[in-house]
């Protein structure tokens, strides 16, 4: 009899739950939503999976605040554009530029790539890179439901993505989920590439014509320029070298330095790392012999081009640096190094 009393009260909270704004229904929908779970759990006793609890609780999110005005796509995926993107569209391999934020179904943020949102959030880090992150198609390193709504947009598009656990595993077997709940992700679409090694290359072209008076490359995607020659002897593999450096994207974020009063300069300073120079046993470029090296191929490459004594800068492509490994940057970007070989 409670029961049966308890289940009528929510029926006819409908009403009053439709009076309210849009946070306080989703608010009301989720609570009862539960409700409605435990006491169906209660009377029946019956074991229900997390997954079915989640798309109950997704379907009543999408019927209180979208009154069910839109549809999922086969995962399970929702889409709710806000700006239709004019641009390139997206092929199966095509690299993209985005910016984007993700948020759980109460709204909250729970990370961003946006700067002045970050700042307004009180989350804003001068460490934290706010610039446009790639993301890569077709090759296992997108969520199912990430990449099955990208498929649908195109350059220049804003959209929320509002993706359930269960597609948000990878395409490869045996793929662990990447999110425990539900996640909405807030995405605008910068700009889709086709061919990244060769827009890599023109975006090296295009930095080096403005910073270096078109300096050119020594080989296919790597640039190196002498500030001081150096008086010692050139450095080579085997021998040891300590030195400073400063590394930049080409947009000019500073990600790292061994210099206090340069990460003090960019507010990039942190009291658990320690800072001065750095040693490096020097080794070549290519095969097993970098195996024993700390720093990038691109970096061990301009060390071997150097003296004791010696500053230069150098910037190269993401095959001579991280490549595809995700750093805090991101990945696949264009780094841009200063370094300086102290005397022997």
């Amino acid at each position: 009899m409670f029961l049966h009393r308890l289940i009528m009260n929510i029926n006819s909270y409908q009403e009053i739950i439709l009076r309210m704004n849009t946070r306080h229904r989703l608010n009301f929908a989720l609570f009862f939503t539960t409700i409605a779970l435990f006491l169906s759990s209660c009377a029946k006793e019956v074991v229900e999976s997390s997954d079915s609890i989640e798309k109950r609780i997704l379907e009543s999110y999408i019927s209180v605040v979208h009154k069910d005005t839109i549809q999922p796509l086969s995962s399970g995926v929702y889409i709710i554009n806000s700006k239709k993107g004019t641009g390139a569209s997206f092929k199966e391999n095509s690299s993209v530029f985005v910016r984007y934020s993700t948020l759980d179904l109460k709204g909250n943020y729970l990370s961003t790539t946006n700067e002045a949102l970050a700042k307004q959030l009180g989350s804003f880090s001068y460490a934290s890179y706010y610039g446009p992150i790639l993301l890569e198609l077709g090759n296992y390193t997108l969520i199912k439901g990430l990449e099955e709504a990208l498929l649908t947009l195109k350059e220049g598009a804003r959209a929320k993505i509002i993706i359930p656990s269960w597609a948000s595993e990878f395409n490869y077997l045996n793929s662990d989920r990447y999110h425990a709940t539900t996640t909405i992700y807030d995405v605008e679409i910068i700009k889709v590439i086709d061919d990244y090694p060769q827009y890599e290359l023109d975006t090296l072209q295009r930095f080096s014509n403005l910073n270096y008076d078109g300096l050119d490359s020594l080989v296919k995607g790597y640039y190196y320029k002498s500030l001081v020659e150096g008086s010692g002897d050139s450095l080579k593999a085997g021998l040891t070298a300590r030195y400073n450096y400063v590394g930049r994207l080409t947009n000019g974020f500073v990600f790292d330095t061994n210099i206090e009063d340069t990460a003090r300069k960019y507010r990039i300073y942190s009291a658990d790392k320690s800072y001065g120079p750095l040693t490096q046993e020097i080794h070549e470029v290519g095969g097993s012999s970098t195996s024993g090296s700390s720093v990038v191929d691109g970096f061990a490459k301009t060390l071997l081009k150097m003296r004791y004594g010696g500053k230069a800068i150098t910037f190269f492509g993401s095959e001579w640096g991280y490549a595809s490994e995700t750093q805090s940057f991101g990945k696949r970007q264009q780094l841009h190094f200063y370094i300086e070989v102290l005397p022997e």
